[in-house]
């Protein structure tokens, strides 16, 4: 009787070591999408802000925002079809040796509305990059992109140490190259504002202090160009006298948001419209609801909920034509539950 009980177990316990040992290195978002298979849709990137894992076999983990810098270190668990790292549990879904597609774990959660993540392992992966020959490096040089890019060994503190001045408030855009042995070169300013030239050479010469790993394309290094962002201050450290230098960095090759950007207190506003909706839907009240929610609309074209419940309330009502003009837009939108019904209910 125990023998049956054997063979179940050990490809069990096989594929468990297999994601152990597949999981160690380094993991970028490259994908995101809704369960169902429809599209994110949000003002925010649409589930492409930059994240990057860096994992080692002893159980820990660093975890960035930020391309070329490493981020802090947690623990992380992986646990059959589960993935703890930090306090955030994942479902995996799916891995191999150089992929890994992730949800969070949420039981109960409608497909539509589970966020699902893809990720590569990069300096493994056969990235796709341009690339141009550069005569004085005598190689090419491929322009990073969110999947390949050389890294400090440090994070972004180690930089601002490196440029050991009193910040100057402004802005400044670089392009540099990092080649296959890690040293900075061709370093060019592309364009200052309020920054003084003294202040754009020290942080040059910060580039050129601090240590580089070269961008990894299908395991070898090679030459990699970047052009980057430093937004620079100073302010007051918290409850202190004491000013503090500020850096926050923006990678122009990081994919920008799909949709406008709305401010905060547009935001709440449609989302107060929304709710507002929701209550005079329940109390019966549909056309006090449906001018809500066109009013939730106008503030925020995007917001999907708003679009759905308008449908549903205009369907139940027998205004197909309405309904079917918000699962159009939904539909364009990608969203997969709109176009069946939009397939179903709309057909001519």
């Amino acid at each position: 009787m125990k023998f049956p009980l054997v063979l179940i177990f050990l490809p069990l316990f096989a594929t468990a070591q297999s994601n152990e040992q597949n999981i160690a290195g380094l993991w970028v978002k490259v994908k995101a999408e809704m369960k169902d298979g429809s599209r994110m849709v949000d003002h925010n990137g649409c589930g492409m802000d930059f994240v990057k894992y860096a994992f080692t076999p002893d159980g820990f983990v660093n975890f960035s925002n930020e391309p070329l810098f490493d981020g802090y270190k947690i623990q992380y668990k992986l646990l059959g079809d589960s993935l703890v790292v930090g306090g955030q549990i994942y479902n995996v879904l799916g891995m191999s040796k150089d992929t890994l597609k992730l949800s969070f774990f949420a039981p109960g959660a409608d497909d539509n509305q589970l966020p699902v993540y893809y990720f590569v392992k990069v300096q493994e992966h056969n990235v796709a990059a341009s690339a141009t020959f550069n005569a004085a490096l005598k190689d090419s040089v491929y322009q990073a992109n969110n999947a390949l890019f050389p890294q400090c060994k440090g994070n972004l503190l180690t930089l601002m140490e490196a440029i050991n001045t009193q910040y100057e408030k402004g802005t400044l855009k670089a392009s540099f190259t990092i080649d296959k042995k890690g040293r900075v070169k061709n370093y060019t300013v592309l364009s200052a504002d309020s920054i003084s030239n003294g202040f754009a050479k020290t942080i040059c010469h910060g580039f050129g202090d601090v240590t580089w790993q070269p961008a990894i394309k299908n395991r070898v290094p090679v030459d990699c160009i970047v052009q980057v962002t430093f937004k620079t201050s100073r302010s007051l450290y918290a409850g202190t006298s004491m000013m503090m230098n500020n850096m926050r960095m923006e990678y122009d090759f990081l994919p920008k948001p799909t949709y406008p950007t709305i401010d905060r207190d547009e935001f709440n506003a449609s989302q107060q419209y929304f709710k507002d909706a929701i209550n005079y839907s329940n109390s019966g009240n549909y056309d006090k609801a449906v001018e809500l929610l066109g009013k939730s609309i106008e503030i925020d074209k995007i917001n999907l909920s708003a679009y759905y419940l308008r449908a549903m309330i205009n369907a139940s009502r027998g205004k197909t034509k309405e309904a079917c003009n918000d699962w159009s837009i939904l539909a364009g939108l990608g969203q997969v539950q709109a176009a069946q019904k939009l397939a179903k209910f709309c057909k001519n």
